[in-house]
């Protein structure tokens, strides 16, 4: 199984550097060869986005950490002072969210 953290820092990074979800990307966007960041390929991309749109309908909290979290680069205890929180339990509910993500992204690949 691929760790989830990593999965999903690499979808952050893909998720960022798309100009639309309509349109598959003929190349990458950013071309700059220095670019160590993790990227995903579109279809990995897609399979790990719906995985984290199936989160919205379970956990709507989880899913607006995880998008803050992954995608918006904001840390646990910048998301803990605006949602009035503990970092503690923003992490707590990012970790339940990682392992829900990780479920589905398994069963979206069983399926496929």
């Amino acid at each position: 199984m691929r760790d989830i953290r990593y999965l999903l820092t690499a979808w952050g990074n893909w998720s960022g550097s798309r100009i639309g979800t309509e349109y598959k990307a003929a190349w990458p966007i950013a071309t700059v060869s220095s670019d160590i960041r993790p990227m995903l390929s579109d279809e990995d991309g897609e399979i790990v986005d719906r995985a984290v749109g199936r989160l919205k309908h379970f956990d709507p909290l989880g899913y607006d950490i995880v998008v803050a979290y992954y995608k918006g680069k904001v840390s646990c205890r910048a998301i803990g002072r605006e949602i009035d929180r503990n970092h503690k339990y923003v992490a707590a509910i990012l970790t339940r969210a990682e392992a829900y993500i990780a479920g589905q992204v398994d069963a979206i690949l069983m399926i496929a």
